[in-house]
């Protein structure tokens, strides 16, 4: 009985901790995306990041089980040696160290779609008025059963891009998982509504031209007899 209430106990610290990185990842880059928007000087309006919860990225689920590992070490040493505690630590705060010079996002504004892929990459950046088309793709592994709910398949999902010119470009990938699957959704949900807005504008402006070319068409031409002769007006002098 001690035994299962030991196991129970580093479940229970396996969880919190990763749950822990999660937020504190979190919070961290909630504030350096508000000090420094990917969007620059136009305002994130939705932004999604990489997920260690894809299963297609072994890296991830490593970084989850040392964090996992990291919370069961801590319970350890409160039941037994406090020294172990270090270890603990410095195995948690590495993960979020590496979460974060790895840390891949892409954000939409309603003139750019931006991304960036950790820190030794530059932001890179494409206009919605060049876009063409957007797809989500999604990946789910081989074997899951049949009675798992869509919500609760453990998959990986992005964006691409596709240019006007006919180049295709893909975001960053996340975890299905948490959330993820419906941050993508949204995401692209967000660009189309703004290339509708952008395809609306280019219609009205195509409209307008030809308005204002037919109507150019439809002055009548200026008869000789009533065209007035700059020279025949007659000079005022001050008197």
């Amino acid at each position: 009985m001690e035994a299962l209430g030991t196991a129970l106990g580093w479940l229970v610290a396996a969880v919190l901790a990763v749950l822990a990185q999660h937020w504190a990842v979190r919070g961290v880059r909630t504030v350096m995306l508000a000090r420094e928007p990917l969007s620059g000087e136009h305002t994130d309006s939705l932004v999604y990041h990489r997920s260690l919860w894809a299963l297609d990225r072994a890296d991830g689920w490593a970084v989850l089980g040392l964090v996992a590992a990291s919370g069961v070490i801590a319970a350890a040493a409160l039941q037994s040696s406090a020294w172990l505690l270090v270890p603990a630590e410095l195995i948690w705060l590495g993960s979020i160290v590496w979460d974060l010079w790895t840390w891949e996002r892409a954000a939409a504004s309603v003139k750019f779609v931006s991304w960036r892929r950790g820190w030794q990459q530059s932001t890179r950046r494409v206009a919605v008025s060049e876009l063409r088309e957007v797809h989500v793709s999604e990946r789910y592994p081989a074997g899951l059963p049949a009675w798992l709910p869509a919500a609760l398949r453990p998959g990986s999902c992005s964006l691409t891009l596709v240019l006007r010119e006919g180049k295709a470009v893909k975001l960053p990938r996340t975890g299905t998982l948490f959330g993820g699957e419906a941050a993508i959704e949204g995401f692209a949900n967000f660009v189309r509504m703004q290339m509708d807005v952008v395809a609306d504008n280019r219609r009205r402006a195509a409209a307008e031209k030809r308005a204002a070319k037919r109507q150019g068409m439809e002055l009548p031409p200026v008869h000789p007899a009533t065209r007035i002769d700059p020279q025949a007006l007659p000079t005022l002098h001050a008197g």
